[in-house]
């Protein structure tokens, strides 16, 4: 006896810039087509990794507000662009939401409590062999700690593979 699988009704895609993460967009956006759910196209700016950004004069570890703000501008734009993809494609639903803090736990946490969602989707990393030998991978967070599903994309649209990070 076959049981049918449960709609997805509210989807999170995690953005960085990364190619991984443009691939995860598209993912998502087929995801949430297929299911006609709610897109959030999100993207946590690490203030850890911000930190020395630009020109200050408040010393050592300060962050410049332009540059800052520069960067949010930036992946606010980009998350912008994600957004009429999404709407071309047919997906009727679909937030941006950037903000600054951790992104493990704001992607594993706390963001699925505040979009009440059932899937987070992310590609496989955006970080580089040390970053994720220091710090762990953000997906390999999300994969331990999130309480909803998270799909972790490796391959693209025809399920083909990709080529090295």
């Amino acid at each position: 006896m076959m049981t049918q699988l449960s709609n997805y009704q509210r989807i999170i895609v995690g953005i960085d810039g990364s190619r991984q993460s443009k691939r995860a967009v598209q993912k998502a956006i087929a995801v949430a087509k297929r299911n006609q759910a709610t897109l959030y196209i999100v993207s946590v700016l690490n203030l850890g990794k911000l930190v020395g950004l630009g020109t200050t004069q408040f010393g050592f570890g300060a962050i410049d507000q332009e540059a800052l703000d520069s960067v949010k501008e930036k992946i606010t734009n980009l998350a912008a662009g994600y957004r009429e993809s999404a709407l071309s494609a047919g997906v009727k639903d679909v937030e941006i939401h950037v903000t600054f803090g951790n992104p493990k736990l704001e992607l594993a946490k706390n963001m699925p409590q505040l979009f009440n969602a059932d899937l987070i989707v992310i590609g496989a990393t955006g970080a580089n062999v040390v970053e994720r030998m220091m710090l762990g991978s953000n997906a390999s967070y999300v994969v331990s700690n999130a309480q909803i599903d998270v799909l972790i994309v490796r391959t693209d649209l025809s399920n083909e593979a990709l080529s090295a990070f």
